[in-house]
């Protein structure tokens, strides 16, 4: 007997590598436009980040801040004779601070120097102000995903003759000038850029993970997480905090920079009276200004280490470099910040690779659930199955999950009063009997018997991240914002020492037996044949403006029912439902399966109009569909919530029928390309899309 409900599969499509296309930012091809400037004779002028006050920033930085008064933006070569881009060679003392609260910039793009291959992809080859010159120059980042080629013009904000923001020590170089402008264009001003994260800037030159370990809580196995780190090819950093704004670069009397971010570059351990000491690396950006106790340059440590080790570690210059012993780093330092390169950033074969995975996902209406705390939203959120098959080579019986969740776009919003939102996530331990409940009833009902085994803590942070060590298994991971219906996009990073696999919660779309049963009808048929009469007049047929006024006057009188007014288009759709005749009227028996369908569904409506306000919560939206018969996937609940939704999260009566009338025609279309009678369909995305448009 054939299958009355309706199943529909979208058939998997092959992706294409994405991992070495790079997009041109705001569709500006640099190759392009260099031809352009040189066949017009001119030198690009950048109409994205106009050299103009906007450009530099909206508040401190502002039109009319007293900071901004005397800039004026000039090209290199109104700036110095011979200008270059870069001076021999990119060093990490190139880098010089302005007046820019940006030194977690400066520190990223200095230790970003150490690295060739990553620095030729931030910093592409062959650009300079000689040959081919046109005024124009081109930096890459990484940004959610994807890596994009950002353009700008070279004038550049001057005071006085100098630069205002970074500049090199050599003062004939610009490449950290420009490199600097190019990523305020992609934050959206020079000003955005202030008070940061050094893994903000690492994740955006790599596509890494970023991590922050608080050094005055640190793990255990610190010293033995950064030789593995190192291994890794990780950029690493550490800063001292500051307890004021006045404080920032203030010297201490052991020769360390409060407020001032530092590069870790190398671990090393020293077998001194059998006993191991542990140092670390460290490099201050400003090439100058280094710590004074012990390991330092001058320390009298060095003379009691074997000859051949000290000719290799000790060196003393004014290079801004240094050693420094664990204990101290410990004592003086408060953030450690890593980031983990995924292997497209690494570009070598290695065996201390990360094993990475993506998902990009968004919490808007429905799924914008909030923390935990809200019990009744939090079962929105996104959701996610994290597998983990095989424990890490030390064979403790444990696997290192890294799990990092970004804020998109935020930054970019500050002028506008957008900022950061407090996001985080929680990791449960998934019973057995989840992977049998597809459904979101279901799922929402297993919510309270879930055992939580890792957290983070919310944090106002483009980037959250949290390192765990778990036992193979599978994990239930959710992302949500602090405070329920905070929307915005985000980005889910996993990383792990072994294979993983990583898949977003979803539920099949179907519609059962229900969506197309006809349901009983109260009274008796020769009351339901008197009542039609009277409505449809003496054609008598129930045209949509009839169907209207009859909507109109029965929500009328009962409040508990809010709409819209039932526009015509509304009407017309629940008619087409229902018009097996197709002449766009409405006959008896076909009044009577709509109207039937109508007192169905105005009873689901009610029973999810929890507070009686006449309207439902659009995060109840799915559930009630499932109710009416419906399960479907997260996208298409997201384009309903979006379309039937007003702009307080509500969904009227009149709405919540136009919504269901629309499913119904969509499956019913299904019902129809199911050829083998067996109740399952496989279409692609495509063709799914153009479906849903038809409707």
């Amino acid at each position: 007997m054939p299958s009355s409900a309706i199943t529909v599969r979208l058939l998997k499509e092959e992706n294409p590598s994405t991992k070495n296309i790079v997009s041109p930012y705001l569709g500006k091809d640099y190759h392009k436009l260099v031809q352009e400037c040189l066949q017009q004779g001119r030198l690009f002028e950048d109409a994205n980040f106009p050299a103009e006050s906007q450009s530099l920033g909206y508040d401190q930085l502002g039109p009319f801040s007293e900071n901004t008064r005397g800039i004026k933006w000039k090209r290199p070569q109104e700036i110095c004779q011979s200008p270059q881009f870069i001076c021999e060679d990119m060093k990490w003392t190139d880098v010089c601070q302005g007046e820019l609260g940006n030194c977690w910039f400066l520190a990223a793009a200095a230790s970003l120097t150490q690295y060739p291959l990553l620095k030729e992809r931030v910093v592409p080859p062959q650009q300079s102000f000689e040959s081919g010159y046109a005024g124009i120059f081109h930096f890459q980042f990484w940004q959610y995903g994807e890596w994009v080629d950002v353009v700008v013009d070279d004038r550049l904000p001057v005071k006085d003759g100098k630069l205002v923001f970074v500049s090199s020590a050599q003062k004939s170089e610009f490449w950290a000038a420009l490199l600097e402008k190019a990523y305020a264009k992609l934050n959206g001003s020079y000003e955005a850029l202030g008070g940061g994260f050094m893994n903000e800037a690492f994740v955006d030159f790599t596509g890494g993970l970023g991590e922050t370990v608080k050094l005055k809580e640190p793990p255990p196995n610190l010293f033995y997480l950064l030789q593995k780190a190192v291994k890794k090819k990780s950029l690493m950093g550490a800063f001292i905090q500051a307890q004021s704004q006045s404080q920032i670069e203030n010297q201490t009397p052991e020769g360390l920079v409060k407020g001032h971010a530092y590069s870790i570059i190398a671990t090393w351990e020293i077998q001194k009276n059998s006993k191991k000491i542990s140092l670390l690396r460290l490099r201050n950006p400003w090439g100058r200004v280094e710590w004074k106790g012990n390991w330092s340059d001058d320390s009298a440590l060095w003379s009691e280490v074997d000859p051949e080790i000290r000719q290799k570690l000790q060196v003393r210059s004014e290079d801004g470099e240094f050693w420094i012993q664990m204990e101290d780093f410990l004592r003086f330092f408060d953030i450690l910040e890593v980031c983990n390169l995924t292997p497209e950033s690494v570009t070598e074969e290695s065996a201390h690779l990360w094993k990475t995975n993506t998902f990009c996902g968004r919490w808007v209406g429905h799924s914008a659930g909030g923390c935990r705390t809200y019990k009744d939203t939090f079962w929105t959120n996104p959701q996610f199955l994290v597998t983990l098959t095989e424990q890490d080579e030390e064979k403790h019986g444990k696997c290192t999950l890294l799990v990092s969740l970004m804020q998109k776009n935020r930054r970019q919003g500050r002028a506008k009063g957008r900022d950061f939102l407090s996001v985080g996530f929680e990791i449960y331990q998934v019973p057995k009997e989840f992977d049998n409940k597809m459904c979101a009833s279901e799922r929402r009902d297993l919510f309270s018997t879930l055992e939580s085994v890792a957290s983070c803590s919310f944090m106002v942070e483009r980037d959250v991240t949290g390192r765990y060590q778990l036992p193979p298994g599978q994990y239930l991971l959710i992302p949500s914002t602090f405070q329920p219906h905070q929307e915005s996009d985000f980005i889910l990073r996993i990383f792990t020492e072994k294979q993983h696999k990583l898949m977003e919660i979803d539920c099949e779309i179907r519609a059962n037996e229900n969506v197309f049963k006809e349901p009983a009808l109260k009274g008796t048929m020769e009351e339901f044949t008197a009542h039609f009469a009277r409505l449809s007049g003496q054609d008598k047929e129930i045209s949509p403006e009839e169907l209207q006024r009859i909507m109109m006057q029965i929500t009328f009188k009962h409040p508990h029912l809010k709409t819209n007014g039932f526009s015509l288009d509304i009407c017309r759709l629940l008619v087409k439902m229902a018009d097996l005749n197709s002449n766009g009227k409405l006959q008896l028996e076909e009044f009577r399966k709509l109207w039937s369908k109508i007192k169905e569904w105005e009873k689901i409506f009610t029973k999810y109009d929890k507070d009686r306000s006449g309207a439902m919560d659009v995060q109840e939206l799915r559930l009630a569909l499932e109710a009416a018969g419906f399960t479907l996937n997260n996208r298409l609940i997201e384009s309903l919530c979006q379309k039937y939704g007003n702009t307080v999260r509500q969904v009227y009566f009149d709405s919540f029928l136009s919504c269901l009338a629309y499913l119904v025609c969509v499956f019913e279309q299904c019902r129809a390309m199911d050829k083998n009678k067996d109740g399952v369909i496989g279409i692609s995305k495509q063709e799914w899309l153009q479906l849903l448009r038809l409707n």
